[in-house]
């Protein structure tokens, strides 16, 4: 494998988004050597009673924890503690938490000596302004939103943040490169309509070559792998995108 197709694997994570064990691993087994890293959520870790995450291990892959603590700061600790503990090599908490709980949660996994990534949920990609200002009553755009929540983790010692493509240029520049961006919502090209839009739920999205384009690490794709007729097709189609973008 040349160097380009590894790096596109290793920005590839895809989201084992079931409700049941037996699916995940049939999709693992089929993708094989294709995949090196995936999600697992809050459906799939409270499905299989978090017996999803050792078989991952088990397998050789990378594991992105993606249970979006969001708490009071010493149930946060705890819950991140735990999830340290684990070895994954991600996982994530709101930054709505706010600084103080980012920060004592970045010490808390330095000092554990984990070498798992701690990211910061920004705004989640289903949404957009008119539901920010629904939520909020804010005048805030939801760009200023995302910057300043991102700005927030960087400061209180977080790895990186989970956020929209379409964000990722800005907070790189904010932030720095090795500031990591997360970024869900990516639709590859075969999936959209002739408006380039996508079905489903997601609000702002982007594809994986234009993602790329924009300095994002680590892409998140669940639906596009995960429901299509051949998946192991599906996700050579979308690692063909990402290298194309390198």
């Amino acid at each position: 494998m040349n160097k380009i197709k590894e790096e596109a694997k290793n920005r590839l994570i895809v989201a084992l988004d079931y409700n049941n064990m037996e699916d995940a691993v049939k999709l693992t087994e089929r993708l094989g050597d294709k995949i090196s890293i995936y999600k697992v959520g809050l459906e799939s870790f409270l499905s299989t009673d978090g017996k999803l995450v050792d078989y991952l291990h088990e397998k050789g892959k990378k594991v992105f924890l993606d249970l979006k603590f969001h708490d009071i700061t010493n149930t946060v600790k705890m819950a991140c503690a735990n999830a340290a503990g684990k070895n994954v090599f991600m996982f994530n908490i709101h930054c709505s938490n706010g600084s103080r709980t980012m920060k004592e949660v970045a010490e808390l996994v330095k000092e554990s000596g984990s070498e798992s990534l701690l990211i910061g949920v920004t705004v989640l990609t289903n949404l957009g302004e008119e539901d920010l200002q629904e939520m909020f009553r804010s005048s805030m755009k939801l760009e200023e939103v995302v910057l300043n929540l991102a700005n927030l983790a960087k400061k209180s010692g977080m790895n990186g943040v989970v956020c929209s493509s379409q964000e990722s240029k800005k907070i790189k520049e904010m932030a720095g490169n090795d500031f990591v961006t997360v970024c869900p919502g990516v639709r590859p090209k075969f999936t959209l309509n002739a408006d380039n839009k996508s079905n489903d739920d997601q609000t702002r999205i982007m594809t994986p070559f234009d993602a790329i384009k924009q300095g994002v690490d680590f892409l998140v794709v669940g639906r596009p792998i995960t429901k299509a007729e051949d998946p192991v097709k599906a996700s050579e189609m979308i690692l063909e995108e990402i290298s194309e973008a390198l």
